[in-house]
Parts: structure tokens; C-alpha cells; sequence
């Protein structure tokens, strides 16, 4: 039929429009292994397999005086642990504490008052000259102990040179006394050559301390002078 124009020679009269793109996408197929209208597969991030979830753990610390006990683990065991250490170890430490000498030293400082006395250096002065050396001995370093528990004093012991000033006792008398009380074990010498109260030297020196202000405030003097027995 005159006036139809196949598609073949319209073409060649016509010449196409490329605009690039599709030589762009089909370089891009080219590079990627693809044909023209294949369809990209997709891939979806691949999932590590895993078990079931971990369980937490729980951790707890119990301090009761000196002791210390911690436990970790699954909550249930968590909790048995302490119930079990609770029923088998308190009860046990309520009553060995009754038995376990602790130093009072707030009461120590009210019965060393009477005395001793600290400078603000740190030197111990007895008040009471006139007591035997060993009694003196025990006071003073009772005392340079107290100063230190409380903060005031760096070391527990001293050195016989030392002693020797704070009770007004030769250093001839001091090492004699100090061998003797070393050997009943109420002190110990350390190594840099002090000397320091054992827990049986602290207990006795605070008897000899408690023993001195007891007796000072049963016989105290009235206004005329004459010492009155006062009940304690």
C-alpha cells in the first residue's frame, strides 16, 4: 500500500536519539554479568545462627565486720549462696565477736587523760612520776597506740631513747624493763628497734589506766582539803 512506511526504511530516514543511558546501563550490565533484562537478584545481609539468649548474671558483695564474701553467678544460685553464708557464718561470727578482744580507744582516752599527756609533736608526758617503770612503760606506749588509731601519731611503737624521756627513767632501766616485759609478752621489739604492745600489753596497760582514774576520782579532796571516799 503506497504511503505505508515500514519500519525499516522510517529508521533509516530517522536516525534514533541516544541520550547515553542506555549505554550506560548496559555497560553496567556488562560489568555486573548481567543481560539486558535480566533481573538483579537481591540478597538480604545474612544473619549469624544463634542459641538461646545468654542469661545475666548477678553479682553481690557481703561485708559483715572483717569478713567479706562475694558471689556470682545465676540469680537463683546467687540467692541460695547468700541465704546458705548468712545462716552458717553470721550466727557463728555474732558469737566468736564476743570472744575477740576490740581496743576501745575512746574509752582509753578518757582513762589515759589522768595520766598521760600528748604534745602537739606527738611526745608522750607522764603525769604520774612516781609509778613503777613497767607500769610507766605500758601507759606511754598505750598512749603513743591511741595517738595513732586516731590519726595523730604515724607509728605504734617507740624506741627506748624515747622511753626513756617520757617516763623520766634512765635508758639503762628502760632496756632492762623492756627485756623483762618482752619475755612476759606484753610487748614486741620490731624490727627497726622499737618496741609496741601486744593485744595481752593493751589490755593491761588500759587495767593499770582504768585502775589510776578509778582511784583518783574515789578520793578527791573537799574545800577544806581532806580527801572525801566518793562511791564509783
Amino acid at each position: 500500500m503506497e504511503g505505508t512506511i515500514d519500519r525499516t526504511s522510517r529508521q533509516g530516514i530517522i536516525p534514533a536519539h541516544h541520550d547515553g543511558r542506555e549505554d550506560s546501563r548496559e555497560e553496567s550490565n556488562a560489568k555486573n554479568g548481567r543481560g539486558q533484562g535480566e533481573v538483579e537478584e537481591l540478597s538480604s545481609p545474612s544473619h549469624p545462627t544463634t542459641g538461646p539468649p545468654e542469661r545475666s548474671k548477678v553479682k553481690v558483695t557481703i561485708e559483715w565486720g572483717d569478713i567479706k564474701h562475694t558471689v556470682e553467678g545465676d540469680l537463683e544460685v546467687v540467692v541460695r549462696e547468700v541465704m546458705q553464708f548468712a545462716a552458717r557464718v553470721l550466727p557463728n561470727y555474732s558469737l566468736a565477736s564476743k570472744l575477740t578482744f576490740s581496743p576501745d580507744y575512746s574509752t582509753m582516752v578518757d582513762d589515759l587523760s589522768e595520766v598521760v599527756k600528748l604534745t602537739p609533736e606527738g611526745e608522750v608526758v607522764m603525769l604520774r612520776p612516781e609509778m613503777s617503770a613497767e607500769n610507766s612503760i605500758l601507759l606511754v606506749l598505750l598512749a603513743v597506740r591511741v595517738a595513732n588509731a586516731v590519726g595523730s601519731r604515724p607509728t605504734v611503737d617507740m624506741a627506748p631513747e624515747l622511753i626513756s624521756k617520757s617516763i623520766g627513767r634512765a635508758v639503762k632501766t628502760v632496756r632492762n624493763t623492756l627485756a623483762t616485759m618482752t619475755k612476759t609478752g606484753v610487748i614486741d621489739r620490731t624490727n627497726e628497734g622499737g618496741y609496741k604492745l601486744t593485744i595481752q600489753g593493751i589490755r593491761k596497760a588500759h587495767e593499770v589506766a582504768r585502775s589510776l582514774t578509778s582511784k583518783s576520782t574515789m578520793a578527791r579532796p573537799d574545800s577544806s582539803g581532806r580527801e572525801v571516799q566518793t562511791s564509783g
